[in-house]
């Protein structure tokens, strides 16, 4: 009987014993492999810089804004005689070189004009007004365009707007100094990383196209003595690029 007694807390004692072992199991993490341990991305290695490239432009052309002002007691007789005038002034243009299809109207009014006395105002008349722009591409003559148009006329003389023909040609220009700009940059930083250059990641841009340029003249009737110059234009174009590292095996 104690023998039988014996075997049966024998084997108590070993459940309990394996209960206690897998318990234990369970509340601790297993060990990992060594590829579970091991991260299987590789992080890339960049540098970034930004290049600045820049050409100076002279215009090539220039829009010149004049015109004629005429004055009469009534509406119709200043605008009958601006339009006369005005006609003159167009084929006073044309004689001169400049195509019907350069020449275009930019504002025409017709407003009336009145003067204060004792308080009060009263029609004085009506006023005619008719500005054109013209285009050309002969800015040595430009001088002399003005002085022809006076001539025929002309007493309403705005402004001059120069432009660039081409300004893509010129932005495509100041965007390739400013990549070489850029790799110069990103080469030197590389070497000095003990790296060398992968391919680009992105590049931005950002630029700065010559726009027009405007400039006042004279009254009509000193319009003449005016010297007219066009100057020269900036354009600018910065990129900023990224590239990836291609790192030396000893580093």
């Amino acid at each position: 009987m104690n023998r039988y007694k014996n075997i049966l807390i024998g084997a108590i004692l070993c459940v309990v014993l394996v209960a206690g072992y897998l318990g234990s199991t369970r509340g601790h993490a297993q060990p990992l492999s060594q590829t579970q341990g091991q991260s299987t991305e590789s992080t890339t290695r960049t540098v970034q810089v930004s290049g600045t490239g820049e050409v100076q432009v002279e215009p090539d052309s220039a829009v010149i804004s004049l015109g004629v002002q005429t004055e009469a007691d009534t509406a119709r007789a200043a605008l009958d005689e601006n339009n006369t005038k005005v006609q003159a002034l167009l084929d006073s243009l044309q004689k001169g070189g400049i195509p019907s299809k350069n020449i275009q109207t930019q504002a025409l009014r017709l407003t009336p004009r009145y003067e204060t006395k004792d308080n009060s105002q009263t029609l004085a008349g009506y006023t005619a007004t008719n500005i054109v722009e013209v285009r050309t591409d002969k800015l040595d003559s430009l001088g002399s365009l003005v002085d022809q148009a006076v001539s025929a006329g002309a007493n309403t003389i705005e402004n001059i707007n120069f432009e660039v023909s081409d300004p893509e040609n010129v932005s495509d220009q100041a965007r390739e100094t400013a990549m070489q700009n850029a790799r110069h940059k990103a080469e030197q930083l590389a070497k000095l990383a003990g790296a060398t250059l992968g391919p680009v990641v992105e590049i931005q841009e950002s630029s700065r196209t010559p726009g027009p340029v405007f400039q006042s003249l004279a009254p009509a009737a000193e319009a003449a003595a005016v010297p007219v110059s066009p100057g020269s234009q900036n354009v600018s174009v910065d990129v900023q690029v990224t590239w990836t590292l291609v790192v030396n095996a000893e580093q």
